[in-house]
């Protein structure tokens, strides 16, 4: 399950000392489960579990476990942030906190401070290995989007064509100001972009070499070889998010009871 370390502009526990939250999150994750799993054994009186049972109390337990990511990613001891309402029943968000491992950090429309300007991004993951800028097209089922190398795409359904702006223009942004970021603080991941439409197609006559299109033809094996990366968290990892971490905008109040949060640190 990915770590979600930043929403929009909310301020995120993760700000005041990721390698601590990172490292708890696993430890806390695993613990949970394991005693979720031995309550509803005790519960039924059995010595284990089927594996369908098993599975549906896993996926409530994620269920949950989503609901206590977004609460991480929008408040710490003393402060916290609105999220929106809308965010807690985001598929796609809920998609990206799910199918990936602990050792990935997830980033969901982070909105950075560049000099005066704000600026928000899409979707970027930093995996111990490299920083995955992804713009995700809508979620329309089975749409057509064919690609372009200027500022629009077409996408053609059953009903109608228009013109989308074209997603490689998001994701090499996203790019341009990744790279600026790591060149000042002296990080060096490789950086990676990613067009994904994950229910419909996508067509390009002459598609860029820099940037990698996902569709609903190769959408779950992507997820699943990303899914089945197996690498510790890396130090170069934890700088880089940092880095981009300390250049995001924070909108935030002071909590009301003076920073007294009982127990939240340990609620996963």
């Amino acid at each position: 399950m990915a770590q979600l370390i930043k929403l929009h502009d909310c301020i995120s526990r993760y700000e005041s000392d990721l390698s601590r939250y990172t490292s708890l999150f696993v430890r806390l994750k695993m613990r949970r489960w394991k005693a979720n799993l031995e309550e509803e054994t005790n519960r039924l009186g059995v010595t284990h579990l089927e594996r369908d049972k098993v599975e549906k109390l896993k996926q409530a337990y994620l269920d949950q476990l989503f609901f206590s990511q977004i609460k991480w990613a929008s408040s710490t001891i003393k402060e916290k942030s609105n999220p929106l309402a809308s965010l807690f029943t985001d598929s796609r968000l809920r998609s990206l906190v799910q199918r990936f491992p602990d050792t990935f950090f997830l980033m969901y429309n982070p909105v950075f401070q560049l000099k005066k300007a704000k600026m928000q991004m899409e979707v970027l993951m930093v995996t111990p290995s490299k920083l995955m800028c992804m713009s995700f097209l809508d979620g329309e089922e089975d749409a057509l989007y064919i690609g372009s190398n200027g500022h629009f795409w077409q996408k053609k359904n059953k009903d109608r064509e228009m013109k989308i702006l074209s997603p490689v223009l998001s994701v090499r942004r996203m790019n341009h100001v990744a790279r600026q970021i790591f060149q000042s603080s002296e990080t060096d991941l490789p950086i990676e972009k990613v067009v994904v439409a994950e229910k419909g197609y996508i067509t390009h006559q002459n598609p860029p070499e820099d940037v990698l299109f996902i569709d609903k033809q190769d959408y779950e094996a992507w997820l699943n070889e990303l899914k089945s990366f197996i690498s510790p968290m890396k130090m170069m990892q934890f700088r880089a998010t940092k880095a981009l971490l300390d250049r995001c905008a924070k909108t935030k109040v002071r909590r009301a009871n003076g920073g007294a949060l009982s127990g939240a640190e340990k609620q996963v």
